[in-house]
């Protein structure tokens, strides 16, 4: 992990040193919006494959109850599916694994070996080796926590808690976006439960997402916010191929409910979307 830190911690500096004034914000940002778009397609993915997971849901239900018991046979099974339907659970999931690595890494660079003097021992023979750089966001030392400043008090005490609630509020924003965008289950009761604990994981991790912030580096809120501004209006270009996903997987939910045989094509799945919307309002 140290290797990850030293990368980001020269990658910080660089850019830091590079731009006018030699802020650390200013890095931070720069640097959370290259790794979101670089994973821009593979985080557009993960949701695609989440979607066309819910679309075999029928399916798989089909096969625990063929198989029993027998998980060695439903694991297989299911992985056969998978294979023919054309979906890799684990192909999406590098974009979350990037993100977590990327905030542990600031989180060590701010926490172990703070900003306030460039630490040269860790730095690359062609990093720029400046006596230091502007660790402030207009007079806030993004060094220091949310809740140490808070603490001491005047205009920029109270300032600082708009971090953490910026933080909080940009997650709940893109959870409740999220939300939207995935298809309605049908009723039962494990559709019911899963419902009541998805709603209460939107409400849930802003808070903690909050606390978080509160409690950590303030440096930290600021890629924490960045990133998750980007996703807001990632789903928002995107959102319109996510809907057509979210239709497809209504529709054949629906269809098992009522007994219908499912739809197979989708040009055929879009032409039902029109016909059901006329009957509903008909």
């Amino acid at each position: 992990m140290q290797y990850l830190t030293d990368f980001f911690y020269n990658l910080l500096v660089l850019i830091s040193y590079i731009t006018p004034g030699h802020y650390v914000w200013v890095g931070i940002i720069v640097i959370t919006l290259i790794i979101r778009f670089i994973f821009l397609r593979p985080s557009i993915k993960l949701v695609e494959v989440q979607h066309k997971q819910k679309k075999l849901a029928p399916k798989l239900q089909e096969l625990k109850g063929k198989h029993g018991d027998d998980k060695e046979a439903l694991q297989k099974a299911t992985l056969e599916l998978y294979k023919q339907e054309g979906v890799n659970p684990l192909s999406g999931c590098l974009p979350m694994i990037v993100q977590l690595v990327v905030l542990i890494a600031f989180y060590r660079i701010f926490t172990q070996m703070g900003m306030s003097e460039i630490k040269p021992d860790h730095l690359y023979s062609f990093t720029p080796r400046p006596e230091s750089i502007n660790h402030f966001f207009f007079g806030i030392d993004l060094s220091k926590t949310v809740m140490s400043i808070f603490k001491e008090g005047g205009v920029r005490g109270y300032l600082v808690l708009l971090f953490p609630l910026l933080a909080a509020g940009t997650q709940l924003i893109q959870s409740m976006q999220t939300k939207a965008l995935q298809p309605k289950q049908n009723v039962g009761e494990e559709a019911t439960f899963q419902k009541a604990l998805n709603t209460q994981f939107i409400y849930l991790f802003p808070i903690m997402t909050g606390y978080i912030s509160y409690t950590l580096s303030s440096a930290l809120s600021i890629y924490w916010i960045v990133q998750t501004v980007f996703m807001i209006v990632q789903q928002a270009i995107v959102g319109k191929r996510f809907q057509e996903l979210k239709e497809e997987v209504e529709l054949i939910s629906a269809d098992v409910v009522s007994g219908q045989p499912q739809i197979k094509s989708r040009t055929e799945k879009k032409g039902v979307v029109v016909e059901v919307r006329e009957k509903k309002q008909g």
